[in-house]
């Protein structure tokens, strides 16, 4: 019989924490969800999601099953489980875990003996031993593996990924001890379908780093081959698709203007740094940043060349960009290349629109002092008006759009297979 009047607390309700609360709550837990942000915490609580993947149908539902929901982190030490599923961004190209630690803080603050601690947000292969313990540590007096147990459990979620969802993607967790694993594992198992334990949460760690620099990492290869096989007049798209048909030793990775979203951007510089720590920097993976940073360049590049051989001056022109969510079918533009597409375009003199039905507007810093906002064009009828198009993103449903009708050139940095009329990456 547990002591706790609580199965599970979250610290951090955003891409990661809410579907954490819902599905618990769903799975029939109790649940506590503490958010410092209380604005978010007031639009949650009226059953406003703020992502994608969560309904503001299901939150509702949740919140009906008896989810709690608060910006004041009280109730944490009723909790059996405490998930830390904060952001772990870079400042200057270095892991900052400034929430990382004040979410430590605030358990330390809060804590009770036995409670089970487990750390999700994506970082290097150390921190939950080398920062997360020795902050929880020096506030509340208590020791880990003694007083309460600790582990780490990378999270998955691929938003708007329709096939696999919170529940049936394997779980990888890990504990610093023995006892630490066995809860967490069990734990787990109430709410995802299968648990993978590691022996230790700097394998763990690991992991994350591995799954997002695989995809990086190649990724940029195929990128890299794109720009080769342009200046050699190859059809990459042709390339790939008969590659793929060899049944072994070969999976299929697309070009496009860069990556984006939180991941795998962010990761692989959590495993640069940690390597550089030790003196081994992974030269592949710094390759790999290298060039898919530079996408967003050459993708304009190949605009300027389209407008010339159309005799037409970069400077006052007008562009559309059609999608600029950084992947089909969500909203997030988080470290989106379609952002520093439009700088680019900005500092030539174009004039930018955009045409998402997922974003409903975006700002850029077109200059140190002047922050943009960019025009959202909201009929696909003015689409011939423009000079030029770039296919960014792929959304579902771009496909209902005629082209056909379209005069206008299109760039198309995504290779679109219903994108007849258009010069591809």
């Amino acid at each position: 019989m547990s002591k706790f009047n609580k199965d599970l607390g979250v610290i951090g309700l955003g891409y990661v924490g809410l579907p954490l609360v819902v599905e618990s709550c769903n799975a029939g837990l109790k649940v506590f969800g503490y958010d410092n942000n209380s604005p978010k915490v007031e639009s949650l609580k009226k059953g406003t999601s703020q992502i994608e993947d969560i309904s503001d149908v299901s939150l509702k539902e949740t919140l009906e099953k008896g989810l709690i929901i608060s910006d004041s982190p009280e109730e944490l030490n009723d909790c059996e489980h405490i998930v830390i599923s904060v952001p772990t961004p870079l400042t200057d190209y270095q892991p900052d875990l400034s929430y990382v630690k004040a979410a430590a803080r605030t358990i330390a603050e809060n804590i009770s003996k036995e409670q089970v601690i487990i750390l999700e947000s994506t970082t290097y292969p150390g921190t939950t031993i080398e920062v997360l313990i020795p902050e929880i540590e020096s506030i509340s007096e208590l020791k880990a593996g003694k007083d309460f147990y600790v582990g780490y459990s990378p999270e998955r979620i691929d938003p708007g990924n329709k096939t696999w969802n919170f529940k049936n993607t394997p779980k990888i967790v890990s504990g610093i001890d023995e006892a630490s694993a066995s809860k967490i594992k069990t734990f787990y198992e109430k709410i995802i379908d299968e648990v993978v334990l590691v022996s230790g949460t700097k394998e763990a760690e690991m992991v994350k780093l591995l799954e997002n620099t695989y995809r990086h990492v190649n990724i940029a290869f195929i990128n890299e081959l794109a720009i080769l096989c342009n200046m050699l007049e190859i059809d990459i798209w042709e390339v790939i698709e008969a590659a793929k048909t060899k049944p072994f030793g070969f999976e299929s990775f697309r070009p496009g203007p860069g990556v984006g979203g939180h991941c795998i951007p962010i990761d692989p510089n959590y495993l640069s740094f940690k390597t550089r720590q030790i003196g081994k920097p992974v030269r592949f993976v710094e390759l790999a940043q290298e060039i898919n940073n530079t996408m967003p360049t050459y993708i304009v590049s190949r605009i300027l060349e389209m407008m010339n051989s159309l005799q037409k001056p970069m400077k006052n022109s007008n562009i559309l960009i059609l999608g600029v969510a950084y992947k089909k079918d969500i909203s997030d533009i988080r470290e989106s290349p379609s952002i520093k597409i439009i700088e680019n375009l900005h500092s030539k003199g174009v004039n930018v629109s955009y045409y998402d039905p997922f974003v409903d507007s975006i700002k850029i810093n077109a200059s140190v002092k002047i922050n943009t906002s960019v025009k959202k064009e909201k009929d696909t009828k003015n689409f011939n008006s423009y000079d030029l198009i770039l296919f960014h993103t792929a959304h579902t449903e771009f496909s209902s759009i005629n082209f056909e009708e379209i005069d206008v050139p299109i760039f198309d940095a995504t290779g679109t297979d219903y994108l007849s009329n258009s010069e591809r990456i």
